[in-house]
């Protein structure tokens, strides 16, 4: 094992963790934008926050724009990242440094994947719980 494909592993086990970290912040600026949209209607369309009869109705569609715009311009740099690093590997390290880096990169992912999938089903669990008034608070 060379001190290029090792490196490549390593840097290989960090992108599902990149790409993650990525994906989050995209979910949380897209849900400023949204938050922001509402927080707009709210104040501009009279008993819409109170559920006050004869109120206009929210504007949905406005709502759908933003998110799909959002959910389009903010994959763009995680897309970037996947799609782009093995080929700036293989053209700046050759092709063994391509074989460390995906190597590392479905390593990481196959833990990241078992890891949250128990992590869903323990927030499944927690809500199912929650649901059936087990949990009391003071």
């Amino acid at each position: 094992l060379s001190p290029r494909i090792f490196a490549a592993l390593l840097v290989g086990a960090m992108i599902p963790y990149w790409f993650s970290a990525m994906t989050m912040k995209s979910v949380g600026i897209a849900a400023n934008e949204m938050v922001k949209e509402v927080k707009r209607q709210f104040d501009t369309i009279p008993g819409l926050l109170n559920n006050e009869a004869g109120h206009a109705p929210a504007d949905y569609a406005r709502c759908i724009e933003i998110s799909t715009n959002a959910s389009l311009r903010e994959m763009i740099p995680p897309g970037l990242l996947v799609m782009s690093t093995p080929l700036i590997t293989g053209i700046l390290f050759g092709q063994a440094a391509v074989a460390g880096l995906l190597a590392g990169a479905i390593t990481s992912s196959v833990q990241m994947a078992i890891s949250a999938s128990n992590t869903g089903g323990a927030w499944d669990n927690a809500k199912k719980y929650v649901e059936k008034g087990c949990v009391y608070v003071d």
